[in-house]
């Protein structure tokens, strides 16, 4: 369940974020009123509550994923710091971006 503006970041531009969820999770992402759904086999669904998690954890910082090293779903890029304002880009709109193209959520940690 969230408050007004969690759904609102959850449900991001134009369902942006929430179409980014389902995407990465292969999980069927929806919301009624102010609960999230998730539709599909046990562990997209799973994947797709922990990928919102990590959504709202990174509005407070940057985001570690325990064992992520024993994940197939996760990579980790080591971005030298001088780079990172490009890689992010103007309102985040490069990693976006590649979220968008390969399907997948990509944060800091």
């Amino acid at each position: 369940t969230f408050q007004d503006d969690e759904l609102s970041y959850a449900l991001g531009k134009q369902g942006g974020t929430r179409k980014k969820l389902e995407r990465s999770s292969e999980a069927v992402v929806q919301y009624i009123g102010h609960t999230a759904f998730f539709s599909g086999a046990r562990p997209v669904r799973k994947r797709a509550r922990e990928y919102i998690k990590w959504l709202f954890e990174q509005l407070e910082g940057p985001v570690y994923v325990e064992g992520w090293e024993d994940r197939d779903d996760c990579t980790v890029v080591d971005i030298p710091a001088d780079c990172i304002g490009y890689i992010t880009g103007a309102r985040r709109a490069a990693l976006g971006s590649i979220e968008e193209e390969w399907g997948v959520l990509m944060f800091f940690m």
